[in-house]
């Protein structure tokens, strides 16, 4: 999440579409062998949104490539608390739905569906960030475990085609060259253009997985 207007203005923005979608089940335990982090569990990722002053699961993040054409998303999962290595003890997915600029040109990739995150790529935490002043609704998180981070995940999608999705989260108070959203790719098409759609990371415990 970034400051608190811009949070909450691009929450207003999709929070019609989150009403359509569901993110995917609860995510489950799985561990990597040593590396940074190590001893602290996992970490969860969402696309949020606010409900009753609540941040909750479920919210829609957006990205554009060239010429106008556009990606929406939902999703939330965990992946290891590990940096600088890629692992498969991942979890969770979403929802995609790409718009071309054009209707007609099926080149851009069109279409709708349900994605599942197959490998976390890379993972870092950000200094600073603090919770804006919401409850916090995520399963198994708090105020206290949130953190800013930036994390890139290897999707796939259910029509068999492969990507990326990247996860940015500025909370207050974090480095300001950071954004708020994600980006992501479709095959040959990079979706690298961030149109916002708040997120937020949370440290899990064991027990928490």
């Amino acid at each position: 999440m970034k400051d608190l207007h811009i949070t909450r203005r691009q929450i207003l923005k999709g929070a019609g579409a989150a009403g359509l979608v569901s993110v995917l089940g609860a995510p489950v335990a799985a561990f990597a062998d040593g590396d940074e982090g190590e001893g602290r569990g996992r970490v969860r990722w969402d696309l949020i949104r606010i409900v009753n002053g609540c941040v909750s699961p479920g919210g829609t993040s957006s990205a554009q490539a060239e010429h106008g054409a556009t990606i929406v998303m939902t999703g939330s999962g965990t992946f290891p608390n590990v940096r600088n290595r890629c692992v498969r003890g991942v979890t969770g997915g979403g929802t995609w739905a790409v718009s071309p600029s054009d209707p007609a040109d099926s080149r851009c990739l069109p279409g709708s569906g349900s994605y599942r995150v197959t490998e976390l790529l890379s993972w870092t935490s950000a200094p600073d960030g603090h919770f804006p002043p919401f409850d916090d609704c995520i399963p198994g998180g708090t105020k206290a475990t949130a953190t800013a981070g930036l994390a890139l995940l290897r999707i796939k999608y259910d029509d068999g085609k492969s990507g990326t999705l990247t996860v940015d989260c500025h909370l207050p108070g974090s480095p300001d060259c950071m954004f708020e959203g994600i980006t992501a790719t479709r095959e040959y098409v990079d979706f690298s253009h961030w149109l916002g759609g708040p997120t937020v990371f949370h440290f899990l415990t064991k027990d928490k997985d």
